[in-house]
């Protein structure tokens, strides 16, 4: 049954805190009426790995997605499964068996018959809610304010009955409660309750009354807007910028006097989620007869790699379309090609045509003939292999939105493109642009203008910025260091642009005036409602004076990269909101100190008191970070500093004091030569009281922690060392002063000795180190049977050819272990089998690179496991072949084994 709350129980399950720490892995498919093992297979590889899937090759994308499940424990939500063919689950389901035990699918279905195919546990069966729960669930989102019900018993009584016909669906509770929000006339109440949608048939009744009275009720340009939503493919995300710019094409938006259009769209659409936020639209292929298709006014199909003359031969007859919409699948990097005949003789035929989508397909060009398109509106050609635009697109004097983002082949734009008076969205992200137009400054109503470049010959063109004040969003100014006469910049008027978001400004790699780029950059000042600014490859010794001043007081995200001859931070600890702060390559930076904090008017106010994020990389000269005291009181120069990630800066011997820094909650060091490890300013233990995650990679001179080798972190989750070779020791007491510690690393640093005195940390759940002779010989003082709350051991024996005939040890590995790894030790010959017998809990043993490890113990391997994996084994792999090796009765029973990376 539709509406009865699946999808949103599962989603309960799928956010949930426990949950998410519980699993490895999550993802979330909405999988809908076409089972296609394909896209349902691209779109779990894509929400794992956080990114669109472009691989059409089902074989190699299993084996992809395999790799990402393997040894995980995952939760798949597969949300609204019609299919009952065991044939296709059976070809989607491989991948799923190589995960950890403990792994789960949900699936989500109106039928029944789903559960039978797809499930291995008995099905939880949604009912319908009690009359009670789903009038309080009604009245939740019917009022305001929750004392209206009892304060108005009429519109009570009402609500009641109209409950009453919901049939304890919530879904339905929620829509006519949204519906009838603070709406106070009994009058509207009535005509809901009383209404002739509750008595559609049931053949009619594919959509549910509720939400048919939902729609009814919507003022009439809402209807237009959500009635236009229904060209787009079911379970289609929508993107509210791109929805708005499609409505203001079809002339469905209302000018209000003091509202852009586009903020007239964006209302429109918060009331449509906010409405009718679970509304599901079912889109159905049928045959159109002559007469339909002649009336068609909007066009949208799924792309493919068909799109010959016969696939369109049909719009011939559709005179009056007014839109052109194709989707692309689930490859986003994908070409497809489009007929000449298609694209010169049948689209120029459509001259009613208001929205015109060509993206993604293999086109070097347009017709000139699109001149005939006099109505066009929206033109997208994002992704195509375009390498140039006609110059008659220039007589195209209604067009409003022109996207060639990602065009990367397109280098100019039409020479008479300033005629274009009415564009209003101008994306040219992703660009191979040389310079811009000339005129561009008569483009008076452009709202976004993503770039503005500037050449040799067309420095002076800055100035064209001047008239374009309605400028929302980004804008990116490349090319800075063409700029001839520096009045030129102060001409583009920077300061006046109040809506603009984000503001790139990049100049070139060559620097030929250092004076000429700091008095550019003093002129192109922004307004103060700047949200972020990113400086590139800026030629300057020294920042201007507005860079840092306290005035830009929603300035939240500033980025400095790649200013070569600047010797000193701009005072940047003076901006209000500055929450994330990332510095990188300014090589002259030889010391950070006051005038990076710089100073406010009371000499009170903290430096850096909203930064959250500092990152500090690639800073070839930089030696010395000074902290301050003074009257800035408890917290330092950070108060509030969550995350602190500093890289590749060779020369730097030390960090700021962490107990200076009582938010910060990660920490990551990553390739400091000079770094020795200070990191307290205080002989006592330190109190690092927020810190959960740890870092420290790649630091040579890293010996150990300071303060007596303590370190005071309650909080501490993770902590991971790589790559310090004189690191000699880990904190002492670490079960006292980290606690909670849960996942330690220790990888290549060979002069570690030994484990603290007193243990690890009786949280700790998985320990992953690398064994060197030293830590070899104190392997007595490990005690890990005491870590009761150990599943997940690694350990990798490095220049250690001590180890000799058998490990592990009896006794040495605690029974609570679900995963042990263990690699190369070259002079081992034999597993001691009654040590792993006491595993009992062991699900997946993985033993690698031990080339003299000759067989598997004659006990046998833990009952409880079900995963094992072999590598650089030649003569241990030889005996577990199945069928044929000595020792494969041994494993036979396993349900997953792998030698070499094959599966057996």
């Amino acid at each position: 049954m539709g509406g009865i709350g699946k999808t949103t129980l599962a989603q309960l399950v799928y956010n949930d805190v426990r949950v998410k720490l519980h699993f490895d892995l999550q993802a979330w498919v909405c999988v809908s009426v076409e089972f296609d093992v394909l896209r349902i297979t691209q779109k779990l590889y894509g929400s794992i790995i956080s990114q669109s899937c472009c691989m059409t090759e089902l074989d190699l994308l299993q084996v992809k997605l395999k790799e990402l499940l393997t040894e995980k424990k995952f939760l798949l939500v597969l949300d609204d499964v019609w299919n009952e063919n065991n044939v296709d689950w059976d070809l989607l389901k491989p991948p799923f068996e190589s995960g950890a035990r403990g792994s789960q699918i949900i699936v989500t279905s109106r039928n029944e018959g789903v559960s039978s195919v797809m499930g291995t546990l008995a099905s939880h069966r949604l009912m319908q809610m009690s009359e009670e729960d789903c009038w309080l669930l009604f009245a939740k989102h019917a009022f305001k304010n929750a004392d209206v019900p009892s304060s108005n018993p009429s519109l009570e009584v009402i609500g009641r009955q109209i409950v009453r016909k919901c049939k304890g669906l919530p879904l339905a509770a929620k829509s006519l409660g949204g519906l009838l929000r603070s709406e106070v006339s009994m009058r509207k109440w009535e005509n809901v309750l009383k209404s002739d949608l509750w008595d559609l048939s049931d053949r009619e009744r594919n959509i549910l009354p509720a939400l048919w009275l939902s729609y009814h009720h919507l003022p009439s340009h809402l209807k237009r807007c959500f009635a236009y939503c229904s060209i787009f493919p079911k379970g289609y995300e929508f993107k509210r910028s791109e929805l708005v710019l499609l409505w203001m094409a079809e002339d469905l938006l209302q000018p209000k006097s003091k509202k852009m259009l586009e903020e007239v769209g964006e209302d429109y659409f918060d009331i449509l989620i906010s409405r009718l936020y679970q509304v599901n639209f079912v889109l159905g292929w049928k045959k159109k007869s002559r007469s339909t298709v002649s009336k068609t006014r909007h066009f949208s199909f799924m792309k493919t790699s068909d799109h010959g003359f016969e696939k369109f031969e049909a719009l011939h007859r559709a005179r009056h379309l007014r839109t052109f919409l194709p989707f692309r699948p689930y490859s986003p990097h994908q070409y497809f090609p489009m007929s000449n005949k298609v694209l010169y003789d049948l689209l120029p035929m459509l001259q009613y045509l208001r929205v015109l989508n060509l993206s993604d397909y293999n086109i070097k060009e347009l017709p000139g003939s699109i001149s005939n398109l006099k109505h066009l509106r929206h033109l997208d050609l994002s992704r195509s292999s375009i390498e140039n635009l006609p110059d008659t697109l220039c007589s195209l004097c209604n067009l409003q939105t022109l996207v060639l983002r990602n065009c990367g082949v397109i280098s100019k734009l039409p020479s008479h493109f300033g005629r274009l008076i009415n564009l209003r969205h101008l994306d040219v992200r992703g660009t191979n642009l040389e310079k811009m137009p000339p005129n561009m400054g008569k483009l008076k109503d452009l709202q976004l203008l993503t770039d503005f470049i500037l050449d040799k010959q067309s420095g002076y063109n800055i100035a064209e910025l001047k008239e374009l004040q309605n400028l929302h969003g980004t804008l990116r100014i490349s090319g800075l260091h063409n700029i001839v006469h520096v009045e030129n910049a102060l001409e583009a008027n920077m300061r006046d642009k109040k809506y603009l978001n984000e503001l790139v400004l990049k100049w070139g790699d060559d620097i030929e005036d250092s004076q000429k780029d700091r008095e550019v950059l003093g002129k192109l000042k922004p307004h103060a409602n700047l949200k972020e600014l990113v400086i590139l490859f800026y030629g300057g010794t020294r920042f201007p004076d507005w860079l840092g001043d306290e005035s830009f007081s929603n300035l939240a995200y500033v980025r400095l990269s790649d200013c070569k001859f600047c010797c000193f931070l701009p005072p940047l600890g003076q901006l209000p909101s500055l929450r994330t702060l990332w510095i990188q390559r300014l090589n002259e930076v030889v010391s950070i100190g006051a005038e990076f904090y710089g100073s406010n008017s009371n000499g009170v106010l903290k430096p850096f008191r909203s930064l959250k994020e500092l990152r500090i990389m690639n800073m070839m000269e930089w030696r010395e970070w000074y902290h301050i005291g003074g009257n800035i009181g408890e917290g330092g120069m950070f108060p509030n500093l969550c995350g602190l990630h500093v890289s590749n800066c060779p020369k730097l011997t030390e960090i700021l004091p962490l107990d200076k820094l009582p938010k910060l909650e990660w920490l990551e060091l990553w390739n400091l030569k000079s770094f020795s490890g200070s990191l307290s300013q205080e002989s006592h233990c330190p109190k690092i009281l927020s810190l959960s995650r740890l870092e420290i990679w790649g630091c040579p001179n890293f010996v150990c922690f300071p303060s007596y080798g303590r370190i005071n972190a309650p909080k501490l989750v993770d902590m991971d060392i790589r790559t310090c070779v004189k690191f000699r020791s880990l904190p002492e007491q670490m079960h006292t002063f980290a606690p909670s510690l849960q996942h330690l690393t220790i990888r290549s640093c060979s002069q570690l000795e030994s484990f603290p005195q007193g243990g690890l940390p009786p949280a700790l759940g998985s320990l992953e180190f690398h064994c060197s002779k030293r830590l070899f010989a104190s392997r007595t003082q490990w005690v890990l049977p005491r870590l009761s709350s150990l599943r997940k051991l690694m350990i990798r024996f490095e220049e250690c050819e001590v180890v000799e005939d058998s490990f592990p040890e009896e006794g040495t590995l605690p029974t609570t272990l679900t995963y042990l790894s263990i690699s190369n030790i070259p002079n081992v010959m034999k597993i001691n089998g009654k040590e792993l017998k006491r595993l009992v809990s062991l699900e997946d043993l993985t033993i690698l690179d031990c080339p003299k490890l000759r067989c598997l113990p004659e006990e046998g391997l833990p009952s409880s496991l079900s995963r094992l994996r072999i590598g650089g084994c030649p003569l241990l792999g030889e005996q577990c072949q199945r069928d044929k090796g000595e020792d494969w009765s041994k494993i036979s029973h396993i349900p997953h084994i792998t030698v070499d990376g094959y599966d057996i």
